[in-house]
């Protein structure tokens, strides 16, 4: 797991630093560049929201998220659109 040792710490005292330190988790993960995270704690869950760049840089932030807290993550993020030219 990516920074076991920190999540016990960061998400039983505060919610909102638990929200901060999974936001910039994510802000720095290399593949998530292009993707615009929001971070917030609904009813005790972690909520994703904003745009991911792919169905699978939503998954990587989903799992990422889901890795460092015990609580349950809940994904609200949109794929951008990609317009293929020929």
């Amino acid at each position: 797991m990516l920074f076991q040792s920190f999540a016990s710490v960061a998400t039983a005292a505060d919610p909102i630093a638990s929200s901060e330190a999974i936001r910039c988790l994510l802000a720095y993960t290399y593949g998530l560049e292009d993707c615009q995270i929001k971070v917030e704690v609904v009813d005790g869950a972690i909520m994703l929201t904003g745009m991911a760049s792919s169905e699978e840089a939503s998954r990587m932030a989903t799992s990422i998220a889901a890795d460092f807290t015990s609580k349950q993550v809940i994904c609200g993020l949109q794929v951008a659109v990609t317009s293929r030219r020929a």
